[in-house]
């Protein structure tokens, strides 16, 4: 298990493997709107739009973490403020659904995943340890 923790390229595969799903669902999204997940008849025109600019940022995602994926030496202080967004998005999905309540099993996948993804940054760091040893 040493070993792989220890592998750059596996490091980067996960990395970038994890955040396909924002990439597929930033895309659809913006391309598709809104309608994916709610009725259109359900929501104004200000919101659907505003789904389309959320959905461009989760694409962006991706290649943020792309490029922190190819940058490996240089990339920990980007990481780390990334990771720790993406958690916070995680921390308040959960904060939702204790005061909503409700919501569906894949809500919280998503938050589990997004708090998860704090594992990559421990993981930085023993990689480039790696290096200095």
């Amino acid at each position: 298990m040493l070993r792989i923790l220890k592998n750059r390229r596996v490091y980067q595969i996960v990395l970038v493997g994890s955040n396909l799903v924002p990439l597929v669902t930033g895309l659809l999204v913006t391309v598709l709107g809104v309608g994916l997940f709610v009725p259109l008849d359900q929501v104004g025109a200000d919101f659907a739009a505003q789904v389309r600019v959320y959905a461009i940022w989760f694409t962006g995602i991706f290649f943020l973490f792309l490029w922190i994926a190819m940058n490996i030496e240089t990339s920990g202080p980007v990481l780390k403020i990334v990771e720790c967004l993406v958690a916070l998005a995680g921390a308040s999905r959960f904060y939702t659904m204790i005061v909503l309540a409700e919501f569906p099993t894949s809500t919280v996948i998503a938050g589990v995943v997004e708090v998860a993804v704090l594992v990559f940054i421990p993981w930085h760091r023993f990689l480039l340890a790696q290096d200095e040893a």
